[in-house]
């Protein structure tokens, strides 16, 4: 598995920056350190190279929350869920990213979880990291990187003199030290897993260190990763990886693609079986009918074609608009319209028309068959049609054009 590199932005460009190169197979820490602003991003370029970037937005730029559902969430849903937020909203809901993340239960009633985000102030960050050629697949807001804990228990770490807390899966804060108070108790001052040391917390809250799990935030955070399926970067912010950065990305891709492979073969071989068994089908078709129109006659099955059009001649006397004609027409059909079989074959000689009764799939398919007929030049009359079971049966005279 590659290594990551973890950037941790602020609220805006002047804002320091938190940054971390972790090694997940070692489970350890190759470098970090700390950016005075955004313009010094492009001291972590050559740090991207061949390394799965993440970036990490502050807590209190993202909001997390659980959005009710009428039904089971579906793509109708989706296209609705702008409208089910813009209540609860104070800004206007075409001036926010909405990222969407997991489906869920809460007792009897479907829910969804969302991200929500300014999409000016999103948009300025993706773009900051671009123009430094940093690519980053992976945005997520940083406190839902913290450990899940009990429920109704909050997990906390202390970052650039803000706590950062989660509750259960989908709450998130990041809170100055002076609202510290105010917040837990807003919670009914829940107990805290903590991940630093702590000083000045409420008494009525119950502190449980996690004294073997402290580390740098940014450390602790990319050990969480694997368990985070959530990502800011989606609809139209969201990126395509290029080429595989390490084994695992392409060993998954080469077993999809060869899996692909075999199914497209697998599928191609069916197709030409049938077509097989379609094309020996037709040429027994062929020889049984020529056996009906000239009994008595010895079929050559490899020269079936030349003795068709043998046949034809001496009926049609060599007349341009005679039989020979008028079948050759039909034959052209027979090749471009589907499910058109012929039952009856009659010709008057007289009058130089030829009768034809076919099956055909649909009342359509006679229509398709006269309009390449007339298109042909030919003088067509459709007779009456009808419905026998699954196929329409029908009779259709034509004659060469005037």
């Amino acid at each position: 598995m590659t290594e990551i590199l973890l950037i941790r932005t602020g609220l805006n460009l002047q804002d320091n920056l938190t940054w971390l190169v972790y090694s997940p197979q070692e489970q350890e820490i190759i470098a970090s350190g700390e950016l005075a602003s955004a313009s010094e991003l492009n001291t972590l370029t050559e740090k991207s190279d061949n390394r799965d970037v993440i970036v990490l937005l502050p807590s209190d730029q993202v909001q997390l929350k659980t959005i009710p559902l009428p039904t089971k969430w579906n793509r109708k849903l989706e296209q609705a869920l702008p409208y089910m937020l813009e209540e609860d909203l104070a800004c206007d809901i075409d001036d926010l990213h909405i990222a969407i993340g997991d489906p869920g239960m809460i007792e009897e009633q479907h829910t969804i979880n969302v991200g929500i985000t300014d999409a000016t102030w999103f948009e300025q960050w993706l773009e900051v990291f671009r123009e430094n050629e940093i690519t980053a697949y992976t945005v997520l807001p940083d406190a839902l990187l913290l450990p899940n804990s009990a429920p109704d228990e909050l997990a906390g770490i202390e970052l650039n003199d803000q706590w950062l807390f989660k509750l259960n899966d989908w709450h998130i804060a990041a809170v100055e030290q002076s609202w510290l108070a105010g917040y837990l108790s807003a919670l009914g001052n829940p107990d805290v897993n903590h991940y630093s040391p702590v000083t000045d917390f409420p008494e009525a809250v119950t502190l449980k260190p996690q004294t073997q799990d402290y580390d740098l935030p940014l450390a602790l955070f990319a050990k969480q990763l694997p368990h985070v399926k959530f990502n800011l970067r989606q609809g139209r912010y969201q990126l395509k990886k290029q080429g595989s950065l390490w084994w695992g990305y392409w060993k998954s891709a080469a077993i999809a693609a060869s899996i692909a492979l075999i199914c497209s073969i697998t599928i191609k071989l069916v197709e030409l079986n049938q077509l097989n068994t379609q094309v020996a089908l037709s040429k027994a078709q062929v020889v049984d009918r020529y056996q009906r129109a000239f009994p008595g006659t010895k079929v050559r099955p490899q020269l079936i074609r030349s003795q068709i059009k043998g046949a034809l001649a001496k009926i049609s006397g060599g007349s341009d608009v005679g039989f020979l004609s008028l079948t050759n027409e039909l034959v052209s059909v027979f090749n471009q319209v589907n499910e058109f079989t012929p039952e009856t074959l009659r010709y008057d000689n007289r009058r130089g028309e030829l009768r034809l009764r076919a099956r055909a799939k649909d009342f359509q398919t006679f229509g398709k068959v006269k309009s390449i007929l007339e298109n042909n030049g030919l003088t067509v009359e459709q007779g009456s049609l009808n419905n026998d079971g699954d196929f329409v049966v029908g009779e259709i005279k034509l004659r060469g054009g005037a």
